[in-house]
């Protein structure tokens, strides 16, 4: 853990820790807690396997926000990996224990993160299997678009329900929001990175491809004053130079 820098128990998971006791739930409360520590362990793990720094991990009453040091132009696969690792770690619950109680928070924990909805992972599976078909400026768009009908299709299974709802629905707003606000800077962030690191992409395209078309995980070259560059060339002495002298 001493590469973590910041861990944080969310305020919303603080009030659903104190309405438990309150109302003499403590216990399952703390299976709760202990269930969405240990999905967060396997982000964790991921991780060190790869040798990414983690910035911070965020503790929500149904699961955590584990924020890494990482390019956007990461591995597909490794994001893939990253993100359904801590599902994948609530698999082995199943294995280890027969209590009922535990058993079925474990079940709805899991299922509810695999919801498409900003930032349970499921949305994060999604957002890598969107990049495998569509450039990335699009993946951005269609990543917030799936969230908010998801949202809506949330609220209306459970408006009814009790605050707790109510609660993690603003927060699915809030965090939805915040994407949309910050795709221009998401998106330049993916180009800049492409001009100033090496790389190593799983695909290759030689075609003077439209820098909004961009697929991640894919590197391109240019015909560019009758040589053969790549992207990160084209970028530098182009579009960059271009876009800001």
């Amino acid at each position: 853990m001493k590469n973590i820098k910041k861990f944080k128990i969310n305020y919303l998971t603080l009030y659903f820790l104190l309405i438990s006791f309150l109302c003499g739930y403590i216990k399952n409360a703390c299976i709760i807690f202990l269930i969405v520590l240990f999905h967060e362990l396997g982000h964790v793990v991921i991780c060190k396997i790869f040798k990414y720094k983690i910035n911070s991990i965020e503790i929500f009453p149904f699961g955590g926000v584990t924020k890494i040091d990482k390019l956007l132009n990461n591995s597909i696969i490794k994001d893939l990996l990253i993100s359904i690792m801590g599902i994948i770690f609530q698999l082995f619950i199943f294995l280890i224990t027969d209590n009922v109680v535990v058993l079925k928070y474990n079940k709805y924990i899991m299922l509810f993160n695999l919801l498409p909805i900003i930032p349970l992972d499921g949305s994060k599976i999604l957002f890598e299997i969107y990049a495998l078909i569509m450039p990335y400026k699009k993946v951005i768009k269609y990543y917030y678009i799936t969230s908010f009908i998801f949202i809506i299709i949330y609220f209306i299974f459970n408006y009814k329900y009790n605050l707790n709802n109510y609660m993690i629905i603003i927060l699915f707003i809030y965090k939805t929001i915040e994407v949309i606000k910050n795709r221009n800077i998401l998106y330049e962030k993916f180009i800049l990175e492409r001009a100033l690191y090496d790389i190593k992409f799983n695909k290759v395209k030689n075609k003077n491809e439209d820098i909004n078309k961009y697929l991640k995980d894919t590197k391109y070259y240019y015909k560019y004053n009758n040589k053969i560059i790549s992207d990160k060339e084209y970028l530098k002495n182009k579009y960059y130079l271009d876009k800001y002298k």
